[in-house]
């Protein structure tokens, strides 16, 4: 049940957050003008032209129109007084090295010298230990 309510909660935080709550309200008007117009001139098509042409808002359409506007215009001011230019500055000349000398080969350490002895030839044969495990 928890689990649920997280998720429907996160479903609706995303949606207000790309702005999804003004096409649902836009459609509900929608609907709303739909079933009006159509039952006051007994036409259905009258009904969706009237509907979907400017020229007959209801006032759910006008609020929603209304909210569009105010919320795209405060984030537009917020913007202008945050703007940070972040403009690249290089210097006029750059002057490039070679690169150090290699480093010498390491020391002769017994530990270094014994990997580098080859192994016994021939190798070991398994003893007594390796019939025990066959």
């Amino acid at each position: 049940m928890l689990r649920r309510t997280a998720r429907i909660l996160i479903v609706a935080a995303l949606m207000f957050s790309i702005g999804l709550h003004w096409v649902v309200l836009q459609s509900v008007a929608w609907a709303g003008m739909l079933v009006s117009y159509t039952v006051q001139e007994g036409s259905l098509l009258t009904g969706m032209s009237q509907t979907f042409d400017d020229a007959h808002p209801c006032p759910l359409c006008c609020a929603i129109k209304k909210g569009k506007n105010s919320e795209k215009k405060e984030p537009r001011q917020a913007d202008q007084k945050q703007k940070i230019d972040l403009a690249l500055t290089f210097p006029g000349r750059v002057i490039l090295t070679p690169p150090s000398p290699m480093l010498s080969p390491l020391p002769d350490f017994p530990q270094a010298m014994a990997r580098r002895a080859k192994p016994p030839s021939p190798p070991p044969r398994c003893g007594s230990r390796c019939s025990s495990l066959g």
